[in-house]
Order: C-alpha cells, then structure tokens, then sequence
C-alpha cells in the first residue's frame, strides 16, 4: 500500500509536522537556489523553512538566473569567504554597511569588486541569498555562475550550535541551511523569531531519531 501525504507538510502522514509550524512573515526578501541534487536529498532543511517563512523564494537549478535589482539595498550572498562582512563580530549597524578602502584591501577583494566602488559606498543589505547544497555542491553553483561572485557576502561566526544531529558538514561544525538562514535574519531584524524554526527543527529531528531506533532521552515530541 502506497503512503499517503500531508498536502500541507508534504510529509507523510505518519511524519506530519503541521502540529509544530508557526508560521512568520520574513522580514526581508531571501532566495534559495538550491542544487537539484540536493532537492532530492530527504533531510534538506529547506522545505521546513519554507514551512515556518513562507515569504521565502526558492529556485531549484544549477544555472541560476540573478535577481531582480531591489527597490532599497543589495543582495548579499551569505558565504564564507575571505571577505565576507562577519555579522556577529564587525562593529556595524547591520542594515547600513559601512567597509573602508583599507578593511577592503585586507579583505583581498578581486578588482572586479573594488571597480563597483564598495571602498568608498555604503552596501545596504536589502535581500539575501543563499546557497543550499553540499559544499561542493554550492562550490559549483558559484563556478557555474560567475554574477554570484560579484555580490558582497556575509558570514557569522557566533550562531548557536547546531541543533541538527543527523546530518554533519565538513568537520562536523557545520549548520544546516534553516539554521543559518534563522541566525541571519535574527541577526540582521531582532523581531524575527527564531524559537518556531528550531522547534519544528527539533521535532524533524526526533522523528528521525525514532525511525533509527535511537530516540532521544529529552527533546522533541
């Protein structure tokens, strides 16, 4: 017998976290390009942000189409380059960026950046972007689409620990993409919540523990 499936969740009805969203409007416009591959990959977090911020866009494709130019501010890639603007540690008023020639020159940015003037203008940050994928994969989403190294990147460094205990990154630090994508928007807009987002990642979580047979003692429902 077939299983049958949310048509909210998109989860089996057995897996059925509608009980845990709580949806909140995102307080800045976002998109995803997601690798397919990763589209296709179980325990990608990114349908449950879509779940808890329905606001945010995803785009699923190797070849990626930039976004439109905003009305207010620029797209900011969140990516961990050597010049990416730390948002937990620079000394900022995180909606009006301000980076000096010489932080810039430190930051070894390409003359492709330093040609659009950044050492000498203010970079709103209006809308972010983010990659979803293995390192690799995002790697190549990069490679594959040289207009993403031309945008000003942002990084964190002081995020919680991840909450996200069946799937690791390189070294076992890394968070998941609703993990990250949660911290930045808190980051940047203190009224966003992040409590609802690593509820429901909580529970996902629990549920795959229990399908292992290794339910947690504490924790999710």
């Amino acid at each position: 017998m077939s299983r049958t499936y949310c048509c909210s969740c998109q989860l089996p009805h057995a897996a059925c976290l509608c009980a845990y969203v709580r949806p909140q409007p995102c307080p800045m416009p976002v998109i995803i390009y997601q690798h397919p591959l990763e589209a296709k990959h179980a325990k990608s977090t990114v349908p449950l942000l879509r779940l808890s911020v329905p606001d945010i866009r995803v785009e699923v494709a190797e070849t990626l189409t930039p976004p439109p130019t905003l009305a207010h501010g620029d797209w900011w890639l969140l990516y961990p380059d050597a010049a990416a603007l730390d948002i937990d540690t620079q000394q900022h008023s995180l909606l009006e960026v301000k980076r000096s020639a010489s932080k810039l020159a430190a930051d070894k940015l390409s003359a492709a950046k330093l040609s659009t003037g950044m050492q000498t203008k203010n970079r709103q940050i209006g809308g972010l972007i983010v990659l979803d994928g293995t390192w690799r994969k995002t790697r190549l989403l990069l490679h594959l689409n040289p207009w993403l190294k031309a945008l000003p990147t942002l990084s964190f460094s002081q995020a919680p620990a991840s909450a996200y205990a069946i799937r690791k990154g390189p070294g076992g630090q890394a968070l998941s993409t609703l993990e990250s994508v949660c911290h930045v928007l808190h980051k940047l807009h203190p009224e966003f919540s992040p409590a609802p987002l690593r509820a429901l990642l909580q529970a996902r979580v629990g549920q795959f523990q229990v399908h292992k047979g290794n339910a947690p003692q504490t924790g999710a429902k």
